[in-house]
């Protein structure tokens, strides 16, 4: 397991070092892509494929520098300044609140973890996916139950179908919250209207948050708790 603790630049003669770091970026960064991808977020498979290879490309370059230049860390500093725009780009403002945070935090650790293997370091990549993976994965999950004071709650709300139109934004609004569709009973009401019966177990601060954002919804005509 020397391979877990060694550097990879001095363990693998060039360049085979680097042509290794680089595909462990690769995978280490598409792994974590998948968790977001499954959850359709901006952010996936190929884009922290790539920030990652480009993170552990650029660290590789910085370190190829110091003979003549002398500094590596300056280019690493470079690496931090750009991905703080990149994970800026994915933040959104909407009736919820501010989106995207998790996504961008998420850029900010994949850039880390490229580093971290770019200067030879595979366990503490590897290591790093894995806890990325267990966070975005576990904890979310831990969130949603009893244990972290979440409830079981009915909300009841009369809508308007407005030809599909409010099943598209009730089931994107649903999906902020990791709500699922399939929770939703919708029953036909008077006036051409539905009834549906959302059941979910939120934490307190996301159920008034959920309440709060069906509030501005204008085509719910009523909300019964």
């Amino acid at each position: 397991m020397h391979w877990l603790t060694d550097n990879w630049h001095s363990l693998f003669p060039y360049p085979w070092g680097s042509i290794f770091l680089s595909i462990l970026a690769l995978i280490c960064g598409a792994s974590v892509g998948i968790e977001r991808q499954r959850k359709e977020k901006p952010a996936g498979i190929r884009t922290m494929a790539l920030i990652a290879l480009g993170s552990a490309t650029f660290t590789m370059i910085g370190y190829s520098f110091t003979s003549s230049t002398g500094d590596s860390g300056r280019v690493a500093a470079q690496i931090v300044t750009g991905i703080g725009f990149l994970g800026g780009g994915v933040l959104l403002r909407g009736s919820t609140g501010v989106r995207g945070v998790t996504t961008a935090a998420t850029i900010w650790l994949v850039a880390a973890m490229g580093m971290a293997i770019g200067a030879g370091h595979a366990g503490a990549g590897v290591g790093l996916a894995l806890l990325a993976r267990g966070v975005l994965s576990f904890v979310n999950r831990w969130e949603s139950s009893k244990l972290a004071g979440a409830r079981a709650s009915v909300i009841r709300l009369l809508v308007d179908p407005a030809e599909g139109k409010t099943e598209v934004r009730l089931e994107d609004l649903l999906e902020q919250f990791h709500i699922p569709f399939k929770a939703v009973e919708r029953q036909p009401a008077a006036d051409d209207r539905e009834l549906w019966i959302i059941r979910c177990q939120l934490p307190r601060w996301a159920y008034h948050e959920l309440l709060m954002a069906l509030v501005e919804e204008s085509h719910v005509y009523s909300i019964q708790r």
